[in-house]
C-alpha cells in the first residue's frame, strides 16, 4: 500500500532489523507525542498521533523482519507458531531509553502494551504488531480532568464502577487515575487493592501510599482467566478490586459475587453509552439467565460512566464522559422497566441529571468553554443518539 498521508522521520533514518531499532523508534515514537506504533508486514512503521496516523519509516518491513520483531518484542520464541495457529498475543513491554535520562541517573523507562496478530499479505500470512504507549507513571484524576462527581462516587463501601468506551478511550487510563488516588489520599476504600489485567499497563510501584498495599496480576501469566482472578481475590481480603475488562458471562458472574459480598470492583466495559450498559453485560448470558443476570448485575452496580477521547480545540484530545450514579430509587425504575426497557429508561434517567450527567450536557459545556468544536459537538451527540444536533449549532 502507498502512504501518502503525514511524515514524522527520526533525524537519523531508522532501518528496522531487531528490537534495537525498534526500541529507537519506540523512543523516537514517545518524543513526538505518539500514543500508538504500528508494525505491519508490507507497510511502514506507523504512530498514532492525537488519533490521527503518520509514517515513522520510509521503508516497508519485510515478512522475516516482522517475524524476527515478533519473536523479540514478546520474548517467545513459538510466536509465529502461535499466529499461524490463530491465537493473537498480548503482553507489556519495557523500553530503556538512556539517552534520556539525566547524569548519572537511572535510564527512562517507556511501558508499551503490545498486541501481535496475524493476518492476509500477499496471498499469504502477514503479522501486525500494535503497541500502546503506557506513561511511567499513573495519572491523577486532575491530570485527566475526571469530573469532582464521578471521583466522589468512585470509593464505594460495595459495588461496581464500571467504565465504558470504545477501544483506546482510555478506560483503563482513568480507573488507573482512580486507583492512584486511592493510595495517595484518605478515601473509604483501603487495605489490599488487588488488579487483574490483560496486560498490566500502568504499574504503581512508584505510588507512595500509607494505608494500601496493591499486587498486580497479569491474566494468563498469574492467573488463567478474569473470572479466576476475581474468585481468587475472594481468598485475600481485598479492599478493592480491579478487573480490566468485563469479556465474558463468567467474568460478570464472578464480579457480581464480589460485589454482592460487599466489595468495591472496578472494571470497563465496551458500550455506546451509559444507557446500553446493562444490557450489554447481560446480553454475554443465555436467554434464559438473561433476566436473572440482569437484576444481579443492577443490584451490584454503583456508578456507570462512558467516555470518549475527541479532538480539543488547538491540539491533542480531551476526554467527555457521561455517567449515573445507580441509587436506590434509579435501581427500582430500571428494575421495573426491565432489561428490554432498560436503556430507554436508564437514558431517561440520566437526562433529568439526578445524581448523574448526560454527554448532551458534557458536550454544551466542552463546547461553552472552548475545548472542542462544533463539528466534533455534533458528531459525539449524534454517536450519543441525540440526532438532533442543534444543542452545538
Amino acid at each position: 500500500m502507498l502512504w501518502t498521508g503525514k511524515t514524522r522521520y527520526p533525524e537519523q533514518e531508522i532501518v528496522v532489523h531487531g528490537r534495537d531499532e525498534v526500541a529507537r523508534l519506540f523512543i523516537h515514537a514517545v518524543s513526538i507525542g505518539a500514543s500508538d506504533v504500528i508494525f505491519q508486514s508490507g507497510r511502514r512503521v506507523m504512530a498514532a498521533i492525537h488519533g490521527e496516523l503518520t509514517a515513522l519509516t520510509g521503508i516497508w518491513l519485510q515478512p522475516s523482519t516482522m517475524a524476527r520483531i515478533a519473536t523479540e518484542l514478546t520474548s517467545t520464541d513459538s510466536i509465529m507458531s502461535k499466529l499461524y495457529a490463530a491465537q493473537d498475543f498480548d503482553r507489556a513491554i519495557t523500553i530503556e531509553d538512556r539517552a534520556g535520562a539525566k547524569r548519572d541517573a537511572e535510564p527512562v523507562r517507556h511501558r508499551f502494551r503490545i498486541n501481535v496478530t496475524a493476518g492476509y499479505f500477499e496471498g499469504d500470512t502477514g503479522v501486525q504488531i500494535v503497541c500502546r504507549h503506557i506513561p511511567a507513571d499513573p495519572p491523577t484524576v486532575a491530570a485527566l480532568g475526571v469530573d469532582d462527581a464521578v471521583v466522589a462516587e468512585s470509593t464505594p463501601a460495595q459495588g461496581a464502577v464500571i467504565v465504558a468506551g470504545e477501544t483506546g478511550s482510555g478506560k483503563t487510563t482513568t480507573l488507573a487515575a482512580l486507583i492512584r488516588r486511592i493510595l495517595e489520599e484518605d478515601t473509604p476504600i483501603h487495605g489490599n487493592v488487588l488488579t487483574y489485567e490483560a496486560p498490566i499497563e500502568f504499574v504503581f510501584e512508584t505510588v507512595p501510599s500509607g494505608r494500601c498495599t496493591i499486587m498486580q496480576h497479569e491474566i494468563g501469566l498469574h492467573l488463567p482467566s478474569f473470572a479466576a482472578g476475581v474468585r481468587n481475590s475472594l481468598r485475600r481480603k481485598p479492599g478493592l478490586v480491579m478487573v480490566g475488562e468485563l469479556r465474558d458471562m463468567h467474568t460478570v458472574m464472578a464480579c457480581v459475587e464480589a460485589a454482592q459480598t460487599g466489595h468495591p470492583i472496578y472494571t470497563t466495559t465496551h458500550a455506546n453509552d451509559v444507557a446500553h450498559i446493562l444490557r450489554r453485560l447481560t446480553l454475554m448470558f443465555p436467554a434464559d439467565l438473561q433476566i436473572q443476570a440482569f437484576h444481579d448485575v443492577l443490584g451490584s452496580s454503583h456508578l456507570l460512566v462512558s467516555q470518549l477521547l475527541v479532538p480539543r480545540v488547538g491540539g491533542g484530545r480531551v476526554c467527555l464522559r457521561e455517567w449515573q450514579v445507580l441509587t436506590n430509587p434509579v435501581r427500582r425504575e430500571v428494575a421495573r422497566a426491565g432489561m428490554a426497557e432498560s436503556a430507554e429508561t436508564m437514558r431517561a434517567i440520566i437526562g433529568r441529571g439526578e445524581d448523574g450527567r448526560s454527554m448532551k450536557v458534557t458536550v454544551a459545556l466542552a463546547l461553552e468553554q472552548g475545548l472542542i468544536d462544533v463539528a466534533t459537538a455534533r458528531r459525539v451527540l449524534e454517536r450519543y443518539g441525540y440526532r438532533d444536533a442543534r444543542l452545538a449549532a
